[in-house]
């Protein structure tokens, strides 16, 4: 058999039995609660102690699609009642679940470390190359002539992290470099600013160098009905809150979405991006009674 649901008379009883007061003063009191929530609500908001806070909002104009009809509406600008459930209540009533790691992240060896480099120059063009002391014995390509090169595992003499050349080597270096530069067009060798890094990118290696961590106290995510990027404080994970722009109700994932802001760290983005993404993203707060 269903139970039956817990209605208006069952609280008003249940609150003249606790109180040791008459059915009719409980009415009047839930009454009186009653016409000072529709107020408060509609100037700054009110919290109901303990429970819920209500807000009255703008929503914005919106396209929406009839299910049935397939016909596209306009719902225009219009004020809506926002309820939001008190985060201490939230936490006392559902408990945050545990999370388990259940995989741990592998390391990738930082391939782009060019604190420990090797220097050599190119047997064709004589262009001075650095690269990675963890790419030595790889094949390559010269950035200046292209042609196919081995990464040595120790710098020759006379260039960039190689030992010095003695003074008359170096003369007799520095003159084979000029006449080379005659006929290649290049500029002198031997220096950081001529000094050419190898192309990683074309031996299929990503960048992996240290990133700005991604910011866990916001998580960000795309509303399911408007697509309307998102971002909220990791405190509301798990709560229900309403869509800015549309005014659905969605819960805040532990986590942020793929391809939002804060997905990845903002780093690794270009500074338009970055700029762009954040036009693009309506942040909801915690009120400070929540």
């Amino acid at each position: 058999m269903k139970k039956s649901t817990f209605q208006k008379t069952h609280l008003i009883r249940e609150l003249a039995e606790t109180t040791k007061l008459p059915q009719k003063k409980i009415r009047s009191i839930l009454e009186t609660l009653k016409i000072i929530t529709s107020r408060e609500a509609l100037k700054d908001g009110f919290t109901l102690p303990g429970l819920c806070r209500f807000d009255v909002i703008c929503r914005k104009p919106r396209k929406v699609r009839n299910p049935k009809t397939r016909q596209m509406l306009l719902i225009g600008e219009h004020q809506s009642l926002r309820v939001r459930v008190l985060k201490k209540f939230r936490s006392e009533l559902t408990p945050q679940p545990k999370l388990i790691i259940l995989e741990t992240p592998v390391l990738t060896p930082e391939m782009e470390d060019f604190t420990t480099a090797v220097s050599f120059k190119c047997k064709v063009c004589g262009q001075e190359i650095e690269a990675p002391l963890s790419t030595a014995g790889l094949l390559a390509e010269c950035p200046n002539c292209q042609t196919s090169i081995s990464v040595p595992s120790v710098s020759e003499p006379g260039t960039l992290h190689g030992v010095p050349l003695p003074q008359t080597a170096l003369s007799e270096t520095e003159t084979t470099a000029t006449q080379m530069d005659s006929l290649t067009d290049t500029p002198p060798k031997g220096e950081k600013n001529s000094t050419i890094r190898i192309d990683l990118a074309a031996l299929g290696m990503e960048s992996t160098a240290p990133v700005k961590p991604v910011d866990k106290s916001v998580v960000s995510f795309i509303c399911k009905s408007c697509k309307q990027e998102i971002e909220a404080p990791s405190d509301m994970a798990g709560a229900t809150a309403d869509c800015p722009s549309c005014g659905m109700s969605f819960e805040v994932p532990f986590f942020s979405e793929e391809g939002t802001i804060h997905a990845m760290s903002t780093e690794k983005q270009t500074a338009d991006l970055v700029k762009a993404m954040k036009s693009r993203t309506i942040r909801i707060e915690v009120p400070d009674d929540i």
